[in-house]
C-alpha cells in the first residue's frame, strides 16, 4: 500500500506534467499568433480555437469558462462567414483581456505564457478592428466623393457600384435604423435600374436616406461620425436638387 508521501509525490509529478503540457500548448498558440495571420486560413484558425477550447472546456473556474465561451463565439464568427473584422477584433480583445486577467492568478509555470498570449490576442484584436474601421471609412468617403461630383454625369454603373459597396457595409447590422438605410439603398438601386423612374422618385428616396444617415451619425463612434454626417447631408442635398 502506497504511503501518503508516495501518493503526494505522484500527484506533484502529475501536476508538473500537466503544467509542462499546458505551457507547450500556450507556446504553440503564441507562435501561431506571432506569424503572418493573413497566411492562416479559416480552417486552421478554427483548429487552433478547437485545440485551445478543448483544453479549457473541462475547467471549473469561472474565469476559464468565460474564455471557453468566447472562444466558442469566435469560432462561430469565423465559420459564419458574415462577421466583420471589427466583430472578430472585439471578440479577440475580450479573450485577450480575460487571458491576461487569468494570468495574474496563474501558477508560475504558465503565468508568463498566459500574459504573453493575452497581450498578443488583444493586439491582434485592436489591429483587426482598426483595419476594418479604416476600410469602412474609405468606402464611406468613396460614396461621398461620388455625391460631391455632378450627379448628372455619374455613370449608372458607378452609381450602382457605390450603392453595392455601401449596402455591403450595412446589411450585416442588427440595428433597425441601419437596416432601414440598407432597405433604402436597395430601393435606390431598383430605381436606377428602372428606365421609367422619375426625378421625384429619386428625390424622395435620397432625401429619406440623407435623414436616416444623419440620424445614424449621432450614434456613430468617433472616426465615423463626421464622414457619416457629411454623407447624410450630401444625400439630402442631392435629393432636394432633384425635386
Amino acid at each position: 500500500m502506497a504511503s501518503k508521501q508516495e501518493t503526494k509525490s505522484k500527484q506533484e509529478n502529475s501536476s508538473k506534467k500537466e503544467d509542462v503540457a499546458d505551457n507547450q500548448e500556450l507556446n504553440s498558440l503564441i507562435e501561431a499568433l506571432s506569424g503572418d495571420l493573413t497566411a492562416i486560413d479559416s480552417d486552421a484558425a478554427v483548429d487552433l480555437i478547437d485545440e485551445w477550447h478543448g483544453s479549457l472546456g473541462k475547467a471549473k473556474e469561472s474565469d476559464v469558462k468565460e474564455i471557453a465561451t468566447h472562444l466558442k463565439h469566435l469560432k462561430q464568427l469565423l465559420k459564419g462567414g458574415k462577421a466583420t473584422g471589427h466583430d472578430i477584433g472585439e471578440t479577440l480583445i475580450q479573450i485577450g483581456e480575460e487571458t491576461s486577467h487569468l494570468a495574474s492568478n496563474a501558477d508560475k509555470e504558465v503565468k508568463n505564457p498566459l500574459q504573453k498570449l493575452g497581450k498578443q490576442l488583444s493586439k491582434i484584436g485592436v489591429s483587426l478592428s482598426k483595419a476594418d474601421d479604416r476600410e469602412q471609412i474609405e468606402h464611406i468617403n468613396s460614396v461621398v466623393e461620388t455625391l460631391e461630383g455632378d450627379l448628372i454625369e455619374i455613370e449608372p454603373e458607378a452609381a450602382l457600384s457605390a450603392i453595392d459597396t455601401w449596402h455591403s457595409l450595412l446589411q450585416k447590422s442588427d440595428d433597425e435604423n441601419i437596416k432601414e438605410i440598407a432597405n433604402g439603398l436597395k430601393e435606390l438601386k431598383q430605381l436606377l435600374k428602372r428606365k421609367t423612374a422619375k426625378s421625384q422618385d429619386f428625390a424622395e428616396v435620397l432625401t429619406k436616406l440623407g435623414e436616416q444617415t444623419q440620424q445614424s451619425a449621432d450614434e456613430a463612434t468617433r472616426g465615423f461620425k463626421r464622414p457619416i454626417q457629411k454623407l447624410g447631408k450630401l444625400l439630402s442635398k442631392a435629393g432636394k436638387s432633384l425635386e
